[in-house]
């Protein structure tokens, strides 16, 4: 076979290269480099050469690293090594070797025993290396775990074990029956375009119309009777420049809305004249807007309404001019925000409130004197009936026709008060003191209220879900009082004034958590809302 032509190729190159070396006497020149620079130094160069070369050797030997020797000797085997035991030390070995097996079977044995008494969870975490960060970081878990849980969550379990009276049973059966809105699906009924803060249905029972508003100030009204085969009727109306934490719909004027926002303002939308009219404006003491954080009516034309200041003023409706901070008389209930606050229904002038500084308060507003706080000089306060002092934040506080309070917080807990009977002239004395204590500086704040009943409730909402808040049935047909609460698990819980459930409401089309949430005046319909301003109705 003949070459190709890229080996003759390379066989030119090579010896092209070759020839050209041979030209340039390459070879020549490296030996004769070699040779020529021994002799280009001098004497002292080279004896300075060696020096260096004798101090670097002397140098490195100095700096030897010495081999570091083990704090304990190693084990090592004297079978495997060859070296014959003796007969003593061959006891020794026998010795350690058992009293180690005896000490692995303890180990075993004591993990089944039995634990008696109270015992912290840091203390029996199961597996090695569980101390230092590592045990806290299974606690935090642990600990979150437990807060995620809610009454409401084993009501299946649990309601057919609970004792309950004829009128608690058919309560839960007409519950049951209850059947979501299905003319659409709920991503379709959008009643605002941002989260949610409040829901409202509206007193008619001829038709079924509900509102809505979000933390942007957009107000929504759904009339579920026009809804049409395509869309659902609902008008987007925006009044407000915040967040609209209240609605109220005053029975003896049901074609008026009146709202509330954060922005400082109180509105009446009159849907007959289809106008919005200001009835305040309220700034804070350096000319701010004050933002009104919930609003009660005692009559068709009074209300009252708190701050996210801790305030609290009432207001006339008849009075034609806008109201401002001067025109009222303005009293400090708490030194924090007020979340939400009730008026007594028996006696409009007893208010509950509750407030982020951790407390719920009940005042009775006949009585106006100094304020106990120290950093509001000149303010003035009505006088404190009793409170009741919670681990964080109180959400909300609810009465009803019973006397009763209901209030929830973030220590996920939803609590009861049963005040009694007003059976005297003076409603003061139905809530009797129980533990008297104060704090120092506060003396004019009895802590006196114990909870009647303590429910388990997951209320940590967090940054995109709106705050959870019991609220009772203002006047249900049925005559059993009862109030509805968000679950964090997408669900609807309902319990009675005694704290029994009567039912825990939810659907597969229900995929986020209806956290604003309220039962119709009268009827048993249920409506909440979600973070994404997405509307449930059961009825």
């Amino acid at each position: 076979m003949g070459i190709s032509e890229f080996e003759k190729q390379r066989q030119q190159n090579i010896s092209r290269n070759r020839e050209l070396f041979r030209k340039l006497n390459l070879d020549t020149l490296s030996s004769d480099f070699h040779r020529d620079v021994p002799h280009a130094e001098n004497e002292d160069e080279a004896e300075e050469r060696k020096r260096r070369k004798r101090s670097k050797k002397s140098s490195q030997a100095r700096h030897k690293k010495k081999e570091l020797e083990p704090e304990k000797p190693l084990r090592r085997s004297r079978r495997i090594a060859g070296i014959k035991l003796e007969s003593s030390e061959s006891y020794i070995v026998d010795k350690e070797l058992e009293q180690e097996r005896k000490e692995r079977e303890e180990k075993e044995r004591l993990k089944t025993i039995r634990l008696s008494g109270d015992l912290m969870l840091g203390d029996v975490l199961n597996g090695e290396g569980k101390a230092g960060e590592s045990a806290k970081a299974t606690l935090d878990t642990l600990s979150r775990l437990g807060k995620s849980f809610s009454m409401g969550d084993f009501y299946d379990a649990v309601k057919d074990k609970q004792p309950a009276d004829k009128k608690t049973a058919d309560l839960r059966k007409e519950f049951d029956e209850l059947s979501l809105y299905d003319k659409f699906h709920p991503n379709d009924i959008r009643l605002t375009s941002q989260r949610m803060t409040s829901i409202l249905f509206h007193p008619s029972v001829s038709r079924k119309i509900v509102i809505g508003g979000d933390t942007m100030g957009l107000m929504g009204i759904w009339s579920i009777d026009d809804d049409t085969e395509d869309e659902p009727s609902i008008s987007h109306l925006k009044f407000h420049g915040k967040n609209i934490p209240k609605f109220v719909i005053r029975p003896e004027e049901p074609g008026e809305v009146v709202s509330c926002s954060y922005d400082g303002s109180v509105r009446v939308l009159d849907l007959n004249k289809t106008i919005s009219r200001s009835i305040l404006e309220f700034d804070d003491a350096w000319g701010d807007a004050s933002g009104i954080s919930d609003i009660n009516f005692i009559d068709s034309n009074v209300c009252y309404f708190t701050t996210l200041g801790g305030e609290f003023a009432s207001l006339d409706l008849r009075e034609k001019e806008l109201k401002n901070r001067e025109q009222l008389q303005v009293l400090r209930l708490h030194d924090k925000k007020i979340g939400s606050f009730a008026v007594n229904p028996n006696f409009t002038k007893q208010v509950a409130t509750a407030s982020l500084d951790r407390t719920l308060r009940i005042w009775d507003l006949r009585k106006v004197g100094k304020s106990a706080w120290s950093e509001f000089a000149h303010a003035k306060s009505p006088h404190c009936i009793g409170s009741y002092h919670s681990r964080l934040s109180v959400s909300t506080a609810d009465w009803n026709l019973t006397n009763d309070i209901v209030c929830n917080g973030y220590d996920n807990t939803i609590r009861l008060f049963q005040l009694g009977d007003q059976h005297t002239d003076d409603p003061e004395y139905v809530i009797e003191p129980i533990v008297e204590k104060s704090e120092e500086g506060m003396e004019s704040i009895p802590v006196n209220l114990d909870p009647t009943n303590t429910l388990k409730h997951n209320c940590q909402t967090g940054r995109w879900v709106s705050i959870l808040k019991a609220k009772w049935q203002s006047n249900p047909r049925d005559g059993v009082q009862k109030f509805v609460i968000g679950n964090m698990n997408r669900y609807f819980d309902i319990f009675n004034r005694n704290g029994a459930q009567l039912a825990h409401i939810g659907h597969e089309n229900m995929t986020s958590v209806p956290a604003v949430a309220c039962f119709h005046r009268t009827e048993n319909w249920i409506v909440g809302g979600n973070a994404s301003g997405k509307a449930f109705l059961f009825s």
